[in-house]
């Protein structure tokens, strides 16, 4: 009898399983809140000085407006990136190793 067993392609477990569960890049997580939380902030803070400003003209309000969003665009950035990190962490999303990289 021959055997068959050894003519079959060896079958690698570790790559078969890995390439089924789904890893995301903790930089994408911290990317996505980051510019969720920064459109959120920026539109608030374009709200609030809309509220607040004692502008005496039209080009004062863009201006107030232009700063606000830039402040709370850039808290929101900054809060975002830090949320989505802690979201990242606490998964336990781990990024394999690239072979390709030169250190």
């Amino acid at each position: 009898m021959e055997d068959t067993d050894s003519q079959s392609p060896p079958v690698e477990h570790d790559t078969v399983q890995a390439s089924r569960i789904p890893t995301i890049d903790p930089s994408e997580a911290v990317t996505g809140v980051a510019i969720v939380l920064g459109i959120l902030g920026g539109a608030i803070g374009v709200v609030s000085t809309l509220f607040q400003a004692d502008a005496s003209g039209v080009g004062s309000w863009i201006v107030y407006c232009f700063i606000a969003a830039l402040a709370g665009g850039s808290a929101g950035i900054v809060v975002g990136g830090m949320f989505g990190a802690i979201f990242a962490v606490t998964r336990g999303i781990t990024v394999p190793a690239r072979s390709d990289r030169q250190g």
